[in-house]
């Protein structure tokens, strides 16, 4: 594999994320419905105060026994928390997936694309998951918080796994599954940079 080939890559990588993001964003609305049925299921699952969800277009909500006070106009009204989730926001890490495997061209590349895609699925339903504990467990405030009975470590904890998500997990899970799909890629970039640094040492 020569130097310039890593350029290319990334020239498509780029190429082929900018062409995608519009096809990603169309059908958006599609790919969000395994990821929301995963995510409310598990919720609605795990914690008491979870009662449903539902699913308009790309956003989630998830339904929950917990009580809010707001005040509107100066007058004090009361609800049930629903916290929200746009899929456009949250699950772009399968279009960096998508223009990583075309860039590459692994070997069986279409049947690594549906697998790597397939997976994607469950950890962009953990980012919901993430977004709905952490406007439960923090944003909504410590009412809300003491009404889930959980320890203030448990709304740490959430805080903690949010915010890594966000600004690390997101863009970095889909590079490491394709890097585990296609290590063949990793290998030929090794073997280039041993043999590069060989001429060098035989220059020297």
């Amino acid at each position: 594999m020569r130097l310039s080939s890593v350029g290319r890559f990334l020239l498509v990588a780029i190429v082929s994320l900018l062409c995608l993001m519009p096809v990603w964003y169309y059908f958006a609305p599609q790919l969000a419905k395994p990821v929301f049925f995963m995510a409310g299921e598990t919720a609605t699952m795990t914690f008491q105060w979870a009662q449903s969800y539902d699913t308009k277009e790309s956003v989630g909500v998830l339904n929950t026994a917990l009580k809010v006070v707001s005040v509107q106009n100066g007058q004090y009204r009361s609800g049930k928390l629903a916290p929200m989730v746009d899929y456009r926001l949250w699950g772009y890490g399968i279009v960096i997936f998508w223009a990583l495997v075309i860039a590459s061209m692994p070997k069986g590349w279409g049947t690594k694309l549906l697998i790597g895609s397939l997976a994607m699925l469950p950890i962009q339903a953990i980012n919901v998951g993430l977004q709905w504990c952490n406007d439960v467990f923090n944003r909504a405030g410590p009412e809300v918080l003491a009404q889930t009975r959980a320890p203030e470590w448990i709304a740490d904890a959430v805080a903690f796994f949010y915010h890594f998500n966000l600004f690390i997990f997101t863009a970095l899970a889909p590079v490491m599954l394709w890097l585990w799909l296609d290590r063949a890629f990793l290998a030929k970039l090794h073997a280039q940079a041993r043999a590069a640094a060989a001429v060098h040492r035989g220059t020297v």
